[in-house]
């Protein structure tokens, strides 16, 4: 016979509705950090009123929240709440008889063995700086006072729930193939160290410089509250019965606590990306998603309208997404966030809801992600993207995100494209699902997309004279692409006309690329209109402020394109301000200026630039209206209106060594109210290295 649970008590009750509301204080404080571990310990005891009283706060915050969507996709949602269904089964029953898939798993095995000799610093919770994990410590911390340890604690909290999406659920993948005790022992106590992530984001993310205060209330779920829940879900749905009893209780409630959080910032519009309303923001996505995936998880039919919360979050980005498939923050988010986003979206229909169907972002996703490879590796860099050139190990095999993207397309070309280009998978727990999807493909390994394409939403035109794969030893293609600019981007940078041209290996015109966001100078060389190859006369700031600069594409086909570009509202000054852009499969590339000052500039004036792709210096030669320039694999004529001084100077870059490349600048010897330039570049199509 069991002992009667005690009752939760009047004050530990009242402790633990203290701990479910956001700091608001730079600091932790003890109190704080002991009030939510009684509370833990007294639902412990008995969570039913625990979990009926977070239910109860998150289902009124959800319905406040879904009373300010600006339109429903549908009615909400009557039917049951389930899991998706774990696939894993089924891979493993298919790599029965294949050595080839089997070693698929073993490499997934020795991975998993690694990690679980990491130290458990790095899922423990710090409550301190000191006890921040050298590897976890976010080095922009570093360079703040007043904030530093708040800073770098919600950052801990990110990257410590990166860590368990990561490692915790290849442990767990491996432990349900290999019913490995050693490996589940790691398991559950990753678990259990999580445990005491409440929240799971701590406030302070957003204070990245010491003249920031703290927000009332806090600054709200983030990252680490998306990534901790996705890991917790996943781990405990792989790892099923081996969970104890106890253990998926304490976890489960902590989830209905990120339930009620997400929910309430929400309705409260606490974080900076529901304050302004940005769906496009994969800080908006992803905890939406975790929403979606911890009420599924713990199928309460009473949590339906947080669920339908989630759900209509996500589509609020679909729509804002571009239907021509275009991730508006660029290659770098797109590859933190598109994977999880097309996994969300595959639940969802699992679960018998169809309302994220019919959002063209959804079929041309896979199309979008096939052309932002240029030749040898490089990647498109339009927006703060610091992703521009695959890693190593990338060369051949896709990004997590691709391979989710790809894996979900149900175009037949999707399958088709990554076995083209990414051969292979990494030794990851989606690299994993992806070799088994290849393995059972048929047919030539072709590419079934066009060399070309237009992406409206982004303002941009990619081009190519012939499809290589980023792993090809000697690529020789020609590369173009062009890009405008729209108005409802995210992580933009001040490129608004950058023209960048790639011969096999060789940038021919180029930009800076970027570092990390701290780098010294990131603003004024990297992000804006200097680390571009654009007009530079008094730009809109800051850089990341996205600008309306319309696009016309004239033709665009195998032998070449031809773009115009209204580039006016990207500056401050100009009354107009026009690109028109013209190329051929040949290598000659035809960029006309065009623009009209409010007042006149002085002497000395930098008007236009373009970064090119030489270390060595130029050689320039020329007078008043009319310029040439060389270097190796390539010429440049300059004519202008009026007279012009062609100069240069060494910048450096984030793309590819050694790191500096030349830039020409043009500048007007006198006064002017305006430039005309004419300015054709002719590529060497055999000098490719």
């Amino acid at each position: 016979m069991h002992a009667r649970r005690p009752a939760l008590s009047a004050v530990s009750f009242t402790c633990w509705l203290a701990s479910m509301a956001i700091g608001t204080t730079p600091v932790l404080a003890t109190n704080r950090t002991a009030c939510v571990q009684d509370a833990a310990q007294a639902a412990a005891q008995d969570p039913q009123p625990v979990a009926q009283e977070l239910t109860r706060r998150a289902v009124e915050a959800a319905n406040r929240a879904l009373a300010a969507v600006p339109a429903r996709t549908g009615q909400s949602w009557t039917g049951p709440l389930k899991a998706a269904a774990n696939p894993w089964p089924a891979l493993f029953e298919q790599s029965r008889g294949s050595m080839a898939l089997v070693e698929r798993l073993l490499a997934l095995e020795t991975s998993a063995k690694r990690s679980a000799n990491d130290p458990l610093s790095r899922v423990r919770r710090p409550m301190s700086f000191d006890q921040i994990d050298p590897t976890q410590l976010d080095p922009d911390a570093l360079k703040l006072q007043r904030n530093r340890d708040v800073y770098a604690l919600a950052r801990a909290d990110v990257n410590q729930a990166a860590y368990l999406r990561q490692y915790g659920v290849e442990l767990a993948v491996v432990v349900a193939w290999r019913k490995d005790p050693v490996l589940l022992a790691r398991s559950l106590a990753l678990l259990n160290a999580f445990l005491d992530h409440r929240p799971l984001q701590r406030p302070g993310f957003t204070l990245s410089s010491d003249a920031m205060t703290m927000p009332a209330g806090g600054d709200g779920v983030w990252l680490a509250s998306a990534w901790g829940i996705g890991g917790i879900v996943e781990m405990l749905d792989l790892l099923g019965d081996q969970v104890p009893v106890p253990l998926r209780a304490k976890l489960d409630l902590l989830l209905r606590e990120e339930v009620m959080r997400i929910c309430e910032d929400w309705a409260d519009r606490r974080p900076w990306f529901v304050r302004v309303h940005t769906p496009v923001s994969n800080q908006w996505l992803e905890p939406s998603l975790a929403l979606v995936q911890a009420c599924m998880h713990l199928q309460d039919p009473r949590l339906a309208p947080c669920y339908d919360l989630g759900v209509e979050n996500i589509a609020q980005t679909l729509a804002a997404l571009g239907a021509d498939g275009a991730f508006l923050e660029g290659v770098s988010y797109a590859n933190q966030s598109a994977g999880p986003l097309f996994d969300g979206v595959r639940a969802v229909r699992a679960n018998g809801d169809r309302r994220l169907d019919g959002f063209a972002y959804l079929d041309h996703a896979w199309e979008w992600f096939a052309h932002m490879n240029l030749g040898a590796g490089v990647l498109v860099h339009t927006y703060d993207s610091r992703m521009m050139i695959r890693p190593d190990w990338a060369r051949t095999s896709p990004t997590p995100s691709e391979a989710s993207v790809y894996l979900s397309s149900a175009a037949p070309g999707a399958l088709q494209a990554a076995r083209f280009l990414l051969p292979d998978a990494d030794a990851s727990v989606t690299g994993v699902r992806y070799a088994f999807a290849l393995a059972g493909a048929t047919g030539p390994a072709i590419m079934p997309l066009p060399t070309h394409a237009n992406f409206p939403s982004q303002g941009q035109v990619v081009w190519r004279s012939s499809w290589e794969t980023p792993a090809a030893s000697t690529p020789k293609a020609l590369v173009v692409t062009v890009r405008s600019g729209t108005a409802r981007e995210n992580h933009v940078q001040r490129d608004n006309g950058q023209v960048t041209v790639m011969n096999g290996r060789r940038f021919v015109l180029m930009e800076a690329g970027t570092p990390d966001y701290g780098a010294p100078g990131y603003e004024d060389r990297f992000a804006g209109v200097a680390g571009h190859s654009v007009m530079q006369v008094s730009p809109v700031q800051p850089a990341s402020q996205p600008r309306p600069c319309t696009m016309t594409v004239r033709s665009l086909d195998a032998s070449g394109g031809a773009v115009s570009m209204d580039l006016a509202s990207a500056s401050r000054l100009a009354r107009t301000s026009t690109r028109a852009v013209t190329w051929t499969a040949a290598g000659r590339i035809v960029i006309e200026d065009a623009v009209s000052l409010g007042a006149s500039v002085d002497a000395g004036t930098e008007v236009y630039r373009f970064h090119v792709g030489s270390a060595d210096p130029v050689m320039i030669t020329g007078n008043g209206r009319s310029w040439d320039a060389r270097w190796r694999g390539a010429t440049m004529s300059l004519r202008a209106d009026r007279a012009i001084t062609v100069a240069q100077q060494s910048w450096p870059d984030a793309i590819r060594a050694p790191f500096r490349h030349q830039v020409i600048t043009i500048t007007v010897p006198a006064a002017a109210d305006g430039l005309k330039l004419d300015t054709t570049v002719q590529v060497d199509r055999a000098v490719i290295e």
